[in-house]
Order: structure tokens, then sequence, then C-alpha cells
């Protein structure tokens, strides 16, 4: 009778357990920055092979900026493995920046891109940095100032 009892209050409680909150830090089928958005998003795309040689290990990018003004690009964008994981930062060329406390964002990446010839090139860009390391990217290559708005 006891195994009965206990095994319905287990029943019970398990059904009323409400789910786990899901992590917003990773990037889900339906969050902003998403997998899917990655894989769909130009920039981020045009980005990644060179944000991953920077880095040293394959990324894709989840952009939570990116948009054009005629042949220039800007992305925001956190880097990821490919399969949607966290980056180890301590086995990338960043390894000493991230043990130091030094790499802002978790590697949030900001990238400058133009389009050449019908194709997306980077033009410049910024892993993790502490400062604004874009302020003078406008000037620097002429493109427009309100591309680089953040918000």
């Amino acid at each position: 009778m006891r195994r009965v009892l206990a095994l319905v209050a287990f029943t019970i409680l398990a059904a009323c357990t409400p789910p786990a909150p899901s992590a917003p830090s990773e990037p889900g089928a339906s969050s902003p920055g998403s997998v899917a958005e990655a894989a769909t998003d130009p920039l981020a795309l045009a980005a990644a092979p060179a944000i991953s040689t920077a880095i040293g290990v394959p990324v894709a990018l989840h952009p939570s900026i990116s948009r054009t003004d005629g042949e220039w690009g800007w992305l925001i964008a956190q880097p990821w493995t490919p399969e949607g994981a966290a980056i180890d930062w301590s086995q990338t060329q960043y390894a000493q920046r991230a043990a130091d406390g030094v790499l802002d964002g978790d590697g949030t990446t900001y990238v400058l891109l133009r389009q050449q010839n019908g194709q997306w090139t980077v033009v410049a860009s910024a892993v993790g940095p502490t400062d604004v390391a874009w302020a003078g990217w406008a000037q620097q290559y002429g493109a427009p100032e309100s591309l680089f708005a953040t918000n």
C-alpha cells in the first residue's frame, strides 16, 4: 500500500512540476541569433570564414544586428560553434584575453562589410573589444555613419 501511495504521490508531483526555464544565452530555433538565423543571414554567412580565421576555430555568427546601407553592411553577432554550442575560448587565439577577462561580451563580434561584384567581403572586424573599436570605421573606410547605430 505504501508503494502505491508513493507512486501516486510521485506521479502527481511530476505532473505538477513546471518545465525548467530555457537558457536565454544559448541560441535556439526561435530565439534571436538562432542557428537558423545564422544559416540564412547573408552578412553572417559572408563574415564567418574571416572571423573563424581570426578566432582560430570554425564559427557560425548569430546576429543581433545585421543591416545594410547600399554597398555597406554592419553586423554585430555572437560567435558559436557551427553546431550551436558556446565557444571554448581557451582553445582559440583569444585564450589569453579570455583568461585575463578582457574579451568583452563573451566574444561579441563587430564586422564592417562591403559588397563588391555581388559578394560581401569583410573590411574590418573586432572580436570582443573592450572599447568601441568601430568608432572610426565610418571615416576610415567611407561607410555611412548611420550604419553603425547599435539600436
